[in-house]
């Protein structure tokens, strides 16, 4: 039985990502690890079960990976590495140009970046020749992105391990690729857009226009796009496929459209 743990899976882009998985048969079992777990969808419940853990502390990561493998198999087949994001008031941090505090960058780059090497050098070494990682980057992690500027730097940072741990675990078979979501209306879209608008009530608003200013296509992603994406790099028909960072953006880091 193949099997995939995805972090931050509960709900959002990470629940997209699970629902792909199945889909696609790229997986037949889906261990969800999330600070808030949340019951599966019914047409799913049965594939997906979730165990609750802090992806930033070892000890959590750790214990919780050891009851996946013990109930599912000694080697996981699939990681995907979703688990980031940040808190409506870190976004505050960095409103108006304003230097986000140290603390805040500590708890950006924890959640974002820490989290991912947590969570690989846990599950890797279980890993098998065939078995597939795939990590969440950000645009924001190819772009200049002042008001997000530790997030985008943990994001960035993502790319870079990404890399490398694909040239570290090519020889033993290992594949290791990352999407880069552009424009999203998640949970942490609705803090950004309310930090950007200046309230709870403008965040949607801001948010579909940054998506007209910004994305050539001129239409907002979705979690099925990311999904679809992750599903196919963790697939074997992405076989020969590992180190590659896909921008699933609207062409966003292509630059303004030409309108």
């Amino acid at each position: 039985m193949k099997y995939a743990i995805v972090t931050g899976g509960a709900r959002g882009l990470g629940l997209g990502i699970v629902k792909a998985l199945l889909d696609e048969k790229a997986v037949e079992r889906i261990a969800v690890i999330d600070l808030r777990p949340a019951p599966a969808p019914g047409a799913i419940a049965a594939q997906v079960e979730s165990f609750a853990a802090d992806v930033t502390d070892e000890k959590q990561v750790h214990e919780t990976v050891e009851a996946i493998t013990r109930k599912y198999g000694a080697h996981p087949d699939v990681l995907c590495n979703n688990a980031g994001g940040g808190e409506k008031m870190w976004f505050e941090h960095g409103r108006e140009g304003e230097w986000e505090t140290v603390e805040v960058w500590r708890r950006y780059v924890d959640l974002n970046l820490n989290s991912v090497h947590i969570m690989t050098r846990e599950v890797a070494p279980r890993m098998t020749s065939g078995a597939v990682i795939c990590n969440t980057s950000s645009i924001a992690g190819m772009l200049p992105t002042p008001f997000l500027a530790a997030y985008a730097a943990a994001k960035a940072g993502v790319i870079s391990y990404t890399r490398t741990c694909a040239l570290q675990l090519g020889p033993k078979g290992i594949r290791v690729n990352a999407v880069a979501p552009g424009l999203i209306y998640t949970r942490v879209w609705e803090d950004l857009g309310a930090a950007l608008g200046g309230a709870e009530e403008r965040a949607r608003a801001t948010f579909e226009h940054t998506v007209q200013r910004l994305v050539p296509l001129g239409r907002e992603q979705t979690p099925e796009d990311i999904g679809r994406a992750v599903a196919w790099l963790c697939s074997e028909r992405a076989i020969n496929v590992t180190g590659q960072i896909i921008a699933v953006d609207g062409g966003i880091v292509l630059g303004p459209a030409v309108r």
